[in-house]
């Protein structure tokens, strides 16, 4: 059935874009109009006024999320009387007094029983002179960690200067620091006299703030394993848990070094395709495992988990063929291959112990040899005799 196409209408009053942001100006109003002539448009329910969050009769609020340069998480405001889309740069007050943030989260309905905490409004948009008075504040922060690793030296403070972060009007700033040396933790009275001498040299209020290395990265930012921003410095909005369990179910080295990223932790990519890797360790066959193909026999000898791939070494002629999991017959309902016509698969603690058994046996023994057999020590020319035990 061949596809059908509209024409496009062209009018004589039109004219083409001149830049991309044009044409994405354009399109914004031509959706704008639609919505608010009542036009369904696609599947998107945007005018249908949904509440976010369960139906239990709590009243809903108008709220709009923020993200602040110096934080991943989403804050919710009440948007006021300013008419507010997502990439707008807002001013709203907090406790820190006025901060300039971006609207990430267009105004829409949330339940009241969802939001923790009172709501703040925001104060207004920002505008071509408050570009000015940011820049100025930017400027700043730069000479306040200055002046605050200059101080802390010439009062032996073990403490390294991160980040600066000064309110929108200036009246507060929080300066970010880190203890290399954990045992050597600061004086908190030295701190505390430390910030006051700051305070009267900034003529704002100063707070000091101890970061962790997770957090050092992430206000400093750079570049990860894989080449790209830092996950936590861009998107991420909190720190997921991580262990090293992830690590060895992605067949990754358990060495710390490797598997850790700029902060000296474990990286917090780890747990993305972690539950992946999991579900499919649960039907699939593990290296060494005899099983049957449609080639006949085999023993697995390599595995791809994301591309559901197995290749197996027949008893045959020795062949090696790469099966998909389909072909083996291998999905949620289990594992069709065992060893030699053995029951269902084991359990996770039955195979943990499996491993550990087939860990020993690999280890190198003589032909002839027992297992259980003593292994011979070399003795060290000019070391220590052994005395035997009587």
């Amino acid at each position: 059935m061949a596809e059908s196409r509209i024409p496009l209408q062209l009018t004589d009053s039109w004219t083409p874009p001149a830049s991309i942001d044009e044409a994405r100006a354009r399109a914004r109003e031509r959706f704008k109009s639609r919505l608010a002539a009542g036009e369904k448009i696609g599947e998107c329910g945007c005018g249908d006024e949904q509440v976010v969050g369960p139906d239990d009769g709590s009243p809903a609020e108008q709220v709009v999320g923020i993200r602040f340069p110096d934080s991943g998480r989403v804050y919710y405001f009440r948007p006021g009387h300013e008419e507010l889309r997502a990439g707008d740069w807002v001013v709203v007050a907090t406790s820190r007094g006025s901060e300039a943030g971006r609207v990430v989260l267009a105004p829409h309905q949330v339940r009241q029983a969802m939001l923790q905490g009172e709501l703040g409004t925001v104060s207004r948009r920002l505008d071509d002179s408050d570009v000015g008075l940011m820049e100025a504040q930017r400027r700043g922060e730069a000479a306040a960690i200055r002046l605050f690793g200059e101080r802390a030296r010439s009062r032996r403070l073990a403490v390294k200067p991160i980040t600066a972060d000064a309110s929108f009007d200036g009246a507060a700033m929080t300066i970010n620091y880190s203890v290399p040396d954990r045992e050597r933790q600061p004086d908190a009275a030295a701190l505390r006299d430390l910030a006051q001498q700051l305070a009267r040299e900034l003529g704002s209020r100063v707070e000091l703030r101890q970061v962790g290395p997770r957090d050092e990265a992430r206000l400093l930012g750079g570049l990860g394993r894989c080449g790209r921003t830092l996950c936590c410095s861009s998107w991420l909005p909190v720190f997921p848990e991580i262990s090293m369990s992830m690590a060895k179910n992605q067949d990754l080295p358990l060495n710390p070094s490797k598997v850790s990223g700029v902060c000296g932790r474990l990286l917090c990519c780890l747990s993305y395709e972690n539950d992946q890797y999991r579900q499919m360790k649960a039907v699939m066959p593990k290296l060494g495992q005899p099983i049957e193909t449609p080639a006949g026999p085999g023993m697995v000898i390599s595995i791809h988990l994301m591309k559901e791939l197995v290749t197996v070494r027949l008893d045959d002629d020795k062949a090696e063929i790469t099966y998909s999991a389909g072909e083996l017959g291998l999905g949620s309902s289990g594992v069709k291959a065992t060893a030699a016509q053995a029951p269902a698969a084991p359990s996770e603690a039955s195979n943990a112990r499996a491993a550990v058994v087939d860990q020993e046996s690999a280890s190198p023994a003589g032909e002839g040899q027992s297992e259980a057999a003593p292994k011979r020590r070399r003795r060290r020319r000019g070391g220590r005799k052994s005395v035997p035990a009587s």
